[in-house]
């Protein structure tokens, strides 16, 4: 018998929102496919119209929306990817950390005495992204030398 992993919430997520995606791109290809067919409904040459319409069973959209999330996290655990998930993660954490720069300032700016539990939340959140942001930066350095050590040619 073959173990069969069960899936993260996320990954249940994932497939059902690339299913939808994949429901929708079937319906606008079968209402393309009603436009063409009535564009060629009447006198024309013979085999000039369009394909008649197949559409695909919901196993087949769903396996569709399975190949896509399969090949997406694979590309996420390649060097790209990696690389790019790194940097993405570390712009949040410094926008989050500028945004709580910013509280803290403002706090501080009101009435510093006044506003000192806003200030050392607002310190302690900014050092958390700091954290996150260094954390993604070195993920990002650690992916970048991969993406080098790939583009070399071989020795």
């Amino acid at each position: 018998m073959k173990y069969i992993s069960p899936m993260h919430a996320s990954e249940v997520t994932e497939i059902a929102t690339l299913f939808a995606a994949e429901l929708q791109a079937e319906q606008r290809r079968e209402a393309w496919a009603r436009q063409a067919a009535a564009r060629h409904a009447g006198v024309c040459w013979s085999g000039l119209g369009p394909a008649p319409y197949e559409p695909r069973d919901r196993d087949a959209l769903l396996n569709e929306a399975k190949d896509k999330l399969a090949r997406r996290q694979a590309w996420l655990e390649g060097a790209a990817g990696g690389f790019l998930s790194a940097v993405v993660k570390a712009q949040l954490a410094a926008r989050m950390a500028h945004e709580a720069a910013e509280r803290a300032r403002a706090a501080c700016s009101r009435d510093a005495m006044g506003e000192a539990a806003a200030c050392a939340s607002a310190a302690e959140e900014l050092a958390a992204h700091a954290h996150t942001l260094l954390a993604s930066a070195q993920a990002a350095r650690n992916a970048a030398v991969r993406l080098a050590e790939l583009s070399r040619p071989g020795d």
